[in-house]
């Protein structure tokens, strides 16, 4: 929301410390102080060669004046006034948690120390710096108050924020079904692990900043069921509606007043992204999106480079696809915009893939294979191998996840780049946290629909109480657009058998 700058002189001396904040250059900070950045360079000889990080010390020279506190505002990001000699700024020490420096500090509840340091609840750790009153009542905290949070990308989401969340989950259960067994009975699990992570993200979230409570219903994936879930259960009773799970479910939902207070939490159908309601779940467009967007990057730099750079392999963005009507489509609108396009469209047989075993040696293709048929996807990997030309392969995630096609085919490409909206680092300290609170609580190990329960929750519910406009969970990333529907995508290079980020985005 707004970021803070330290000041404050050091044994007496014509020296001055200044605290890094977001933003900061030496040619900025140089500015403010009215000095040169070969002065600022000169005492600080211990941070040469290195770029500028938050919360770094700088040693500022020859400063007469002695300044406490400068607030860096932040364009069109509305932010509480504060006085400027009522803060200072405090770092992190080894045994320090946030309530204990919040009742140390003199606040009354939680959610005034948050929104003076949100990142404390996001990425508390040793070392970070915060920003301290120094004066009893210099924040005043209102809880109707309308506040914006800022998130990495620098996007803000203003929102009336409030302090009790009351959650509908519509989950369907099949319990008649799953005691005899029916093929139905297989969504019953994944329905109760889904619960499960709801259920761990609400009893950690609540505190005393906020209240939370949930209401299951089994929608038993039926129209009527669904509809005597909602008779029994209001949704102008309710601030949050998780569910249903299904298409079907999720498309009748629209038709409900309250229908903007439903989040679709696992479905990928498309037609739900014209709807009236918030989806998790990220369109394939979005993806493919985003790899657009990292291939014209490339051609940009391409177009600075080649003129200089001797022997540099020109770029050129190969589309294979088997020829039909969403071909067409998305060549028309989505693939439209990237420079120096070669499309092979195969018909019936493909017959047309065997033409990349003789593509020119001479260019790197940057390939989109523009299908989700695993069985056409590997084809077309097999005749490029079977050819000189050298590649790398741009995939999404719902092309590759759960889709037949194994690490194998990823560890014989030189380079395949895909786009993800869910990846779990198991070896996170976010992760293996939420993991042992999981088999603390339920003694079993969470799967991938629990976690992604605990997700939908722990990010729906800040985005009520704290006005989060993007988070990064365990698995699943946020970044709803201005109509609700999930756009984060994160590009990830598949090097020594993982997959490894490349657009570092927010952390959690």
């Amino acid at each position: 929301m707004f970021a803070l700058l330290l000041v404050s002189t050091v044994h007496g001396q014509g020296i001055t410390e200044h605290i890094v904040v977001k933003g900061n250059t030496l040619y900025s900070i140089s500015k403010t102080y009215g000095i040169t950045v070969e002065a600022l360079q000169e005492v600080n000889m211990h941070n040469s060669g290195t770029p500028l990080s938050i919360g770094d010390t700088l040693l500022i020279p020859a400063i007469d004046k002695l300044v406490h506190i400068e607030e860096v505002q932040q364009p069109q990001i509305a932010a509480p006034a504060i006085e400027d000699s009522g803060y200072e700024m405090y770092k992190v020490k080894k045994g320090d948690s946030p309530a204990d420096l919040a009742k140390e500090w003199g606040f009354t509840n939680m959610r005034a120390f948050y929104r003076l340091n949100p990142d404390a609840r996001k990425d508390w750790k040793k070392g970070m710096m915060l920003v301290k009153p120094i004066l009893p009542g210099t924040f005043d905290e209102s809880p109707k108050d309308s506040v914006s949070t800022i998130d990495s990308a620098d996007t803000a989401v203003s929102a009336e924020l409030i302090d009790e969340v009351k959650i509908l989950g519509l989950l369907p259960f099949f319990i008649k079904d799953y005691i005899n067994q029916t093929p139905l009975a297989k969504r019953s699990p994944l329905a109760l692990s889904f619960r499960q992570g709801m259920e761990l993200a609400i009893e950690e979230l609540n505190d005393s900043t906020r209240s939370i409570s949930v209401t299951f219903a089994d929608t038993y994936n039926q129209t009527d069921t669904l509809r005597l879930a909602i008779e029994r259960n209001p949704l102008d009773s309710f601030n949050l509606i998780v569910g249903p799970l299904y298409s079907k479910r999720v498309l009748e939902m629209s038709r409900y007043t309250q229908a903007n207070k439903v989040v679709s939490p696992l479905s990928k159908n498309s037609v739900i992204n014209a709807l009236p309601l918030q989806n998790s779940a990220v369109a394939e467009e979005y993806q493919w999106q985003a790899i657009i967007d990292l291939i014209q990057e490339g051609r940009e730099k391409e177009k600075l480079l080649l003129p200089v750079a001797n022997g540099l392999q020109p770029h050129q963005t190969l589309i294979v696809a088997q020829s039909n009507a969403k071909t067409d489509t998305a060549m028309n609108r989505m693939f439209s915009l990237i420079d120096n396009t070669q499309l092979i469209k195969a018909t019936e047989g493909w017959k047309e893939n065997e033409r990349l075993a003789f593509l020119d040696s001479l260019v790197h293709y940057d390939l989109l294979i523009y299908d989700n048929d695993p069985a056409f996807v590997l084809d077309v990997l097999r005749n490029l191998r079977a050819g000189t030309a050298s590649y790398t392969w741009y995939t999404v995630e719902q092309q590759i996840v759960d889709n037949g096609i194994t690490q194998d085919n990823f560890t014989r490409e030189k380079e395949v780049i895909c786009a993800f909206s869910s990846y779990i680092d198991y070896r996170s300290s976010a992760a293996m946290t939420m993991v042992q609170s999981f088999r603390n609580k339920f003694g079993a190990q969470p799967n991938d629909y629990a976690i992604k329960g605990y997700d939908v929750t722990q990010f729906y519910v800040r985005k009520l109480t704290e006005g989060t406009g993007e988070y990064r969970g365990i698995s699943l990333g946020f970044k709803p657009n201005e109509q609700g529907k999930n756009t984060y995508t994160e590009l990830r290079v598949f090097q020594d058998l993982e997959w490894r980020k490349i657009n570092p985005r927010i952390e959690q």
